[in-house]
């Protein structure tokens, strides 16, 4: 009727006890070992709090199925009813998705449910609520805010406990007065450092001597750390590294450093775990750099990773010590609960919303726009995530589609992105379309007046002429200067393929050429079938496009009368041009 849940990475445990749910015992053991069924070595089931989730879940479908109004005695008398009353007894709860989730998680494999049961289960649906993109990460003066309270912490802890330890050491070097007020202290510090405790008479209360020193709490917090101040240091680093809170909360003393520790640059390397990832990928090997140069101790504390976690080695050692504690993250309590320990070592979610509360900060509920930001661990590593554009303990696509597709900024930053590139392709197809025509109309007006058509068209009358003689022709249109290639230089002639002229800031078309222009546009499209697609789109699918613009300066009439005119010398001009026979002349 109980499950025994021990913690492998610290060796906490916790019993859950189902014989206290209020259904059959038939139903308390099916429960139980649905949910024992759930724990193994290979199970992404590895922290106290999720088995916690997972006892909730139960017991509440344990209630569900005592208020059932007819009888479920076994396993086979749940219906697909149940799980529609389940869902709705946490209907008006945001985490109802995540309760419907674990209960199929518990039952999935479950073979003494009946076939309609589990159909039931499967077909729940469960309409997920949008979110406002603006919401998912911290804008930059919501971040600062944040870390700006953090790091006093962290700067608090760090001169208090550095200032203990100097009187403490200078007690036992015999440099303080005797009967000073330093003295006193050094010697409850001493007193404290080796036993964990500090005199109290025989009543339980605290001496004089450690009232006048400031109290107790005050005494044991120049050697080790708060709650507060250990979970500002884990906000540091999950702001830091962008790691999981309780990946980070979880990490071990044991690190290695390839530099051997021997300079104030370098890296360590830390094993640490994140059973989300499976069996197989959950064990990680997580980098603390610090590459910082050229900046003040302070700047590179709040930004080197690997300086805040050396630091937190080094404010924790009296409380790991003492506690005899191997993670990280070692702080003391005076009065703990029932229950509990002095010497904590794990940090939980309310650890966050207590730090947040106690330093202004509102709940997710109440926090309104322009005001204080609600301190979440998931939005501070969604931020740092959304800013590196690098994966962090997550695979590429989960970054992409999990953390940076609903991000309104990196949305706004991706419209930006594609409209500039779609920019880029109109300014060259209109670059590529912009061969001037000159029409038929622009024909007969250079035949009346040369010289107010040659103005119109911004050229000498004398290569007018000679441009609508046909003097200048190439295969697809006419050239103002060939001397003047872009292609070549100054004077010479130009050496580009002929196909390249319809890109050519000197080709002109002109109405005889239309019929030759037209039969070009065929033939290419004769090709496209026995061309791989994307060779032809990157070879004639821009000189189809051009000509097409071309030959819509000329009316329907027009264009018709010049595709009757197509002759067998002009196609087979086109032929040798795209077989390449004019670049080989």
């Amino acid at each position: 009727m109980s499950v025994l849940f021990v913690e492998e990475s610290s060796g906490r445990s916790q019993l859950f006890d189902f014989a206290e749910l209020p259904v059959s015992e038939e139903l308390q053991r099916w429960l139980a070992g649905c949910v024992a069924g759930e724990v193994s070595a290979r199970s992404t089931v590895k922290r106290v709090g999720t088995m916690q989730n997972l006892y909730f879940v139960a017991r509440s479908f344990a209630l569900v199925l005592a208020e059932s109004p007819g009888p479920v005695a076994h396993p086979r008398d749940v219906t697909a009813d149940h799980f529609t009353a389940f869902r709705a007894r946490h209907a008006h709860l945001k985490s109802m998705g995540n309760y419907v989730a674990a209960l199929r998680r518990l039952l999935r494999a479950d073979t003494a449910l009946s076939e309609s049961a589990r159909a039931g289960l499967a077909a729940i649906r469960v309409r997920k609520t949008a979110q406002e993109p603006g919401e998912l990460e911290y804008t930059d003066t919501e971040w600062q805010e944040i870390l700006t309270a953090v790091r006093r912490d962290v700067r608090v802890a760090r001169d208090r406990i550095r200032y203990g330890r100097a009187v403490l050491a200078r007690f036992r070097a015999g440099q303080l007065a005797a009967g000073s007020d330093e003295e006193k202290l050094g010697r409850l510090l001493d007193v404290f450092d080796r036993t964990g405790a500090l005199p109290r008479y025989s009543g339980g209360s605290q001496t004089a001597a450690v009232i006048e020193a400031g109290g107790a709490t005050y005494v044991t917090s120049l050697l080790c750390l708060s709650l507060d101040e250990m979970t500002a240091f884990a906000l540091l680093l999950v702001a830091l590294t962008g790691q999981n809170f309780g990946t980070v909360a979880s990490w071990p003393v044991a690190h290695f450093r390839p530099d051997g520790g021997l300079t104030d640059k370098g890296l360590a390397l830390l094993e640490s775990v994140k059973p989300r990832r499976g069996p197989e990928r959950e064990h990680m090997v997580v980098p603390l750099e610090d590459v910082l140069t050229g900046a003040d101790d302070e700047h590179r504390l709040f930004r080197s990773p690997l300086r805040v976690y050396l630091l937190l080695l080094e404010l924790g050692e009296t409380a790991r010590r003492l506690g005899g504690l191997t993670t990280v993250f070692a702080g003391h309590i005076l009065n703990p609960r029932a229950g509990g320990t002095q010497w904590p070592s794990t940090l939980r979610a309310h650890h966050v919303a207590r730090w947040a509360s106690e330093r202004g900060f509102p709940v997710a509920e109440s926090a309104v726009a322009g005001g204080r930001p609600a301190v979440s661990v998931r939005r501070l590593r969604r931020t740092v995530i959304e800013r590196r554009r690098r994966p962090v303990a997550q695979s590429t696509r989960t970054m992409r589609e999990i953390y940076l597709m609903p991000s309104k900024s990196v949305r706004a930053e991706s419209e930006q992105i594609v409209a500039t590139a779609l920019q880029k392709e109109v300014d060259k197809a209109r670059r590529q379309q912009a061969v001037p025509v000159f029409t038929p109309d622009f024909v007969r007006l250079a035949g009346e007046d040369l010289s107010a058509a040659a103005q119109t068209a911004g050229m000498e009358p004398q290569r007018l002429k000679l441009l609508l003689a046909g003097d200048q022709d190439t295969p697809l249109a006419s050239c103002v200067d060939h001397t003047a290639s872009p292609h070549a230089a100054a004077g010479q002639p130009c050496t580009a393929s002929f196909l390249a002229c319809l890109d050519c800031e000197n080709a002109r078309a002109l109405p005889h050429q239309l019929p030759v222009q037209i039969a070009a546009i065929e033939e290419m499209y004769a090709l496209r079938p026995h061309l791989d697609p994307a060779l032809w789109g990157a070879r004639y699918e821009p000189r189809v496009q051009q000509l097409e613009e071309i030959s819509r300066a000329f009316d329907p009439a027009e264009r018709e009368r010049a595709k009757d005119a197509i002759t067998d010398g002009q196609r087979q001009l086109v032929r040798n041009l795209l077989e390449g026979r004019w670049d080989l002349c």
